[in-house]
């Protein structure tokens, strides 16, 4: 079994807003997602988030970044296990369009049913003040 780590993150804004990528590619292309990808090998989890922030939104301006739990997300039959550390944080800025997708932010009311499922499990997680949620496919 192939065995992933990533870094994801809720990222929230003065307004209530979170910062969403509608994805451009993949298997769920045209939903909605939260910024983060894999940590590279010798990359600690806090610099990894940042970078993936920056690379897939534009973002620069993060306070407050924080551990709020984990998800392990799992293929059984392609043999593909991933776990992802959660983090929350506060950003501001305008994000901009890259490679991922378009990225924007978002009142959580008004595009949950948009959401990819991890994403949308992982904001009720972090709502409701849960560490850890998986995903078996």
């Amino acid at each position: 079994m192939e065995l992933r780590l990533n870094a994801n993150a809720i990222i929230t804004n003065s307004e209530g807003e979170i910062l969403l990528i509608k994805q451009k590619k993949g298997d769920f292309a045209g939903g909605l997602n939260i910024p983060g990808g894999g940590i590279n090998p010798g990359e600690m989890g806090f610099d990894a988030i940042k970078r993936e922030i920056l690379e897939e939104t534009g973002i620069k301006s993060l306070n407050n970044i924080k551990p709020i739990g984990f998800c392990e997300l799992t293929k059984k039959d392609i043999k593909k296990h991933r776990v992802v550390l959660l983090f929350h944080g506060n950003g501001k800025g305008n994000p901009r369009e890259t490679e991922e997708g378009y990225c924007s932010w978002e009142k959580y009311d008004s595009v949950k049913n948009q959401l990819i499922p991890f994403a949308k499990k992982a904001i009720e997680m972090w709502q409701k003040n849960e560490l850890h949620f998986t995903i078996n496919d």
